[in-house]
């Protein structure tokens, strides 16, 4: 009898449950194949692989499967016989629970370790996202289960699905299991999300059509060619370059002890100044690793996505080199796909009664989306992607999968709270032991943060007396001894306080000298504000400018584009100007002002800021000095300290919705006895001072201490608790599981005409909506059209349900009227949406909470 496992066009029995099988199985072989170093760091073969993830889909050798293309009830004559053995309520309909119960069983009879079994059929039962079952011993049998056989059709079901699983195993003869895929084994769900990956693929029409063939095919030359024209194959490396070849300039000696320490998979910190060049120490070092064969790609994962969207140029330049024949092409970041012009990924669907969710269509978001990033061999994306591989998120394995043998590099690790931040150490140890090597980036990290990371032992100096700068890290598990490195000379910024209306007439007359100002404000409302106040002042004398997390994606990459090139390293288009910014500049952006003028923030962050300024050597400054300017809080330090908790955090103003008050308080304090500040000679003292334990504070400050210390201890636990696996899955959403984001957002896309069949946005593109079928095209004019706006504003969120299908989180339309009003159902009273392509998405409030 034929066992459909996809339909045809006309809801017609497609190829068979065994034929998918052999596909998916040779494309999972074939990308064992491409990582060898893998394959023996887990002691298993590709032959294994290949047999194991072609079981995946043996639950489809079911009544409650089979019984879903009413074609094939028909051909068999068992419409009746199922109707009145009620197939639709009484048997399982989850193929992957059937391929849970019976892989495991299968692999039992095969010799198995039951041990070894259960974890494996856990792993293979959960191939579209989510585990089905804890793993048993005793297997998955009634009640657990819905009845997986039937009495009265006359199909023997379980021998089917032996007979099919061995016809599968005698395919691929696989040699002798290795016992290394255990339950506390990283090969688990290494081998689970290649199982998924090898699924989409071989459930790609472009490579294996759903229609049966009479004619047998040669499968494992067009799983090769699959993966391959996917981009999912190693890259040839050039080899013998040097870092001058490389970067275009000789290494410093950070970097050359970069080089000469990180020679292999492990754990690595590299401590330096800002702009000394630590993203050019490891990309050098992933490169020796690379042309050294010990590593099979890399991801570099930052805070933001506005900031990886600027480091992939650099990345760029990179792989030009040491890759000439790959170029940028495979180069993937966060917002690459929406740079396509056609999706290279189409998987058929099982059947019209199966939803997308439950079959390999679900892989789709992975090559229409940030996740892209991931598979790619480079790639350049958030740590929020990564993260989401060390929580119970819907295919968290596939991210291990995709990430397993990699030079890993996270930037800027100082800037996440504790929540984060613990899952950052659970990421780290993972990609350990997935054969990663990871790079951890810092300026600004603490002394006790370094020592979490790197577990170091021995009789090292106290943290905070360590050098700087200083590669420290461990090797197969094992911390080194710190490499110390030379500093570059110390330069000197003055260090001012200035009432904001004071700083508004700095940055005026420093513009109008020629220089370049910037201007960084802790929330987007507030960055708004002061660019309204400018216009109001400025009347077109020169260049003013915005740039924050709330202008949608096409209109950020302009200007983003206009802005970086006009404070960057060239003179071209340098000239007098204003740059109002939040957060979205801080890190890893190559901004040089001649000017900076910021808000209060903890001290880490007003370094990582202090990074923006007189960033390059030049001739001729219209300043005498480098100057950071702080505005002056309305309260002074003795007035905060006889002040409740509550009444300095309402004095604080918006920025306590972003900055633990404690902390700000104690930066406060650390940069009110600067008049100057030697970097980065002083930048460890700096750090450390602001953190340091101390005693004898005054009671409001040891309250806001107290609720800081208790939310972090809240926040660990949690972090803990989401990194259990086998809890029910969370959602596949960046920043949901991976931040402890109090202030919870919308996806809101903006329109400006929306009907059932089309859709017009702001940026003029039109596309067409409804139906089934998923189109690229959509999927990426919604994508470039969206903001997030705070959940806070809204009474209710009406979601647009034409967008279900593209937007995996809460989300709602906006229409965008002639005047600039967003028109959105389901706002709070007194709360209203504009745009315009100067300001962004702005809310206007007449009450409720300021500085959003």
């Amino acid at each position: 009898m034929h066992f459909w496992a996809k339909t045809t066009a006309d809801e017609k029995p497609g190829l068979s449950v065994f034929d998918h099988m052999i596909n998916v199985g040779c494309v999972a072989r074939c990308l064992a194949e491409a990582a060898p170093e893998l394959l023996k760091r887990f002691n298993v073969l590709a032959s294994i692989v290949g047999a194991l993830a072609a079981l995946h889909d043996l639950g489809k050798l079911s009544p409650g499967f089979q019984r879903k293309c009413e074609a094939w009830l028909e051909e068999n004559g068992l419409a009746i016989i199922a109707r009145n053995g009620c197939w639709d309520t009484g048997t399982e309909p989850d193929h992957g629970k059937v391929s849970h119960a019976a892989i495991q069983d299968f692999l039992v009879q095969q010799g198995f370790a039951r041990d070894s079994a259960k974890y494996v059929a856990a792993a293979l039962g959960g191939h579209h996202g989510r585990l089905k079952y804890l793993p048993s011993d005793r297997g998955i049998r009634p009640p657990l289960i819905k009845q997986i056989s039937d009495n009265r059709s006359g199909i023997e079901w379980d021998k089917e699905r032996t007979n099919c699983a061995q016809q599968v195993w005698d395919y691929f003869k696989p040699e002798e299991f290795a016992d290394s895929l255990s339950g506390d084994s990283p090969a688990i769900w290494w081998l689970a999300g290649l199982t998924s990956v090898a699924d989409w693929i071989g459930s790609d029409e472009q490579f294996f059509s759903a229609v049966p063939d009479a004619a047998e095919m040669d499968v494992p030359p067009i799983a090769s060619h699959a993966i391959e024209s996917i981009g999912l194959t190693p890259s040839a490396i050039t080899t013998g370059l040097t870092f001058q070849q490389l970067f275009g300039f000789s290494p410093n000696e950070m970097q050359a002890r970069t080089l000469a320490t990180i020679t292999s998979p492990g754990v690595y910190v590299i401590e330096a100044p800002m702009g000394m060049g630590k993203t050019e120490a490891a990309l050098g070092a992933a490169y020796q690793l690379l042309a050294a064969g010990k590593a099979r790609g890399i991801y570099f994962a930052l805070p933001t996505q506005a900031t990886s969207n600027r480091i992939h140029l650099r990345m760029n330049d990179f792989l030009w080199q040491i890759s000439p024949a790959t170029g940028s092409g495979k180069l993937i970041h966060g917002n690459s796909w929406l740079m396509q012009e056609n999706q290279d990924f189409r998987p058929v669907a099982t059947g019209r009664q199966e939803r997308a969710s439950e079959d390999a269509r679900n892989g789709r978001d992975w090559f229409a989306s940030a996740k892209r990033a991931l598979l790619a061999p480079f790639g350049v994306g958030t740590v929020d992607q990564a993260l989401l591989g060390v929580v119970a998120a819907k295919h968290f394995f596939v991210r291990h999968f995709a990430l397993a043998g990699k030079v890993v590099i996270l930037d800027e690790v100082h800037s996440y709270d504790l929540y984060t931040g613990t899952l950052i150490d659970k990421l780290i140890t993972t990609l350990e032991g997935l054969g990663c090597t990871v790079i951890i980036l810092s300026a600004t990290l603490t002394g006790k943060r370094r020592g979490q990371i790197v577990e170091k032992s021995g009789n090292a100096p106290e943290d905070s007396q360590q050098p700087y700068p200083l590669i420290s890290g461990r090797t197969e598990g094992v911390s080194f001894n710190p490499v110390a490195a030379a500093a570059p000379d110390s330069r000197k910024v003055m260090v001012e306080f200035i009432n904001s209306e004071n700083a508004t007439h700095e940055a005026l007359a420093v513009a109008r000298s020629g220089g370049a100002v910037l201007w960084i404000c802790n929330t987007v409302g507030a960055a708004q504000k002061q660019l309204q106040r400018f216009k109001e002042l400025v009347q077109d004398e020169f260049p003013l400018g915005l740039l924050h997390s709330r202008f949608p994606f096409w209109r950020r990459e302009e200007l983003e584009a206009e802005w970086m090139g006009r404070f960057g390293k060239g003179d071209a288009t340098r000239c007098g100007s204003i740059l109002v910014s939040t957060q979205v500049v801080e890190q890893s952006v190559d901004l040089d002002a001649d000017l900076l003028i910021t808000e209060l923030a903890p001290t880490d962050m007003l370094l990582q800021r202090l990074g923006r300024l007189w960033r390059h050597e030049r001739g001729n400054r219209p300043v005498a000095s480098p100057r950071i300017c702080i505005i002056e809080e309305d309260n002074n330090i003795e007035e905060l300290q006889h002040m409740s908790s509550k009444a300095i955090s309402k004095a604080l103003g918006g920025k306590a919705n972003v900055y633990a008050p404690y902390v700000l308080l104690r930066s406060l304090e650390v940069w009110k006895a600067q008049t100057e500040v030697a970097i980065p000679s002083q930048i460890r003292k700096l750090i450390e001072s602001t953190y340091e334990d101390r005693d004898g504070e005054p009671q409001g400050w040891s309250d806001l201490f107290s609720e800081w210390y208790g939310t972090d201890s809240a926040k660990k636990m949690k972090a803990q608790m989401s990194s259990n696996y086998w809890q029910p899955p969370l959602d596949d959403q960046e920043g949901v599981q991976t931040r402890l984001n109090e202030l919870q957002t919308v996806t809101l896309v903006l329109c400006r005409a929306i009907t059932k069949q089309s859709v017009t946005f702001i940026d003029a593109t039109s596309v067409e909506l409804g139906g089934d079928l998923f189109r690229f095209a959509t999927a990426k004019a919604i994508h470039k059209n969206l903001v997030k706006v705070p959940l806070h504003h809204f009474v209710r969120v009406e979601s647009c349900s034409e967008f279900d299908e593209y937007i995996y989180e809460t989300q709602c339309a906006g229409i965008v009227n002639a005047d600039g009003s967003v028109s959105v159902n389901g706002l709070k009273e007194g709360v209203r949406l504009f745009y315009s392509d100067e300001l962004g998405l702005y809310v206007e409030k007449t009450s409720g909470k300021e500085g959003v």
